[in-house]
């Protein structure tokens, strides 16, 4: 029979890395925010409009990504908790 062993510490850490990363994502957000809008300034016309779109298009997946890696990590984090609880309750049947 093959034993399931949780490292909690690590799960946590592991978590914790997840925020950064979704911070991450933000700040490069932000970057490519500024990057288009200063681009916006230079173009005119069916250019502004095709620049527009592509920033559009872009803020849409950036909205993807950010809201599957909040759902995923609240999955996780409520996956932690429940073994956390479970751990505990086996340990007090001792």
């Amino acid at each position: 029979m093959s034993e399931i062993h949780y490292n909690f510490g690590a799960n946590n850490s592991s978590l914790d890395d997840v925020t950064s990363l979704v911070s991450g994502v933000q700040e490069v957000r932000s970057d490519i925010t500024n990057l288009f809008n200063v681009l916006g300034t230079v173009y005119e016309g069916a250019g502004a409009t095709a620049l527009q779109q592509a920033h559009q298009n872009l803020d849409a997946m950036l909205d993807d990504l950010l809201n599957n890696m909040a759902v995923t990590q609240k999955q996780a984090q409520d996956q932690q908790a429940t073994m956390q609880a479970l751990d505990q309750q086996n340990a007090s049947a001792f």
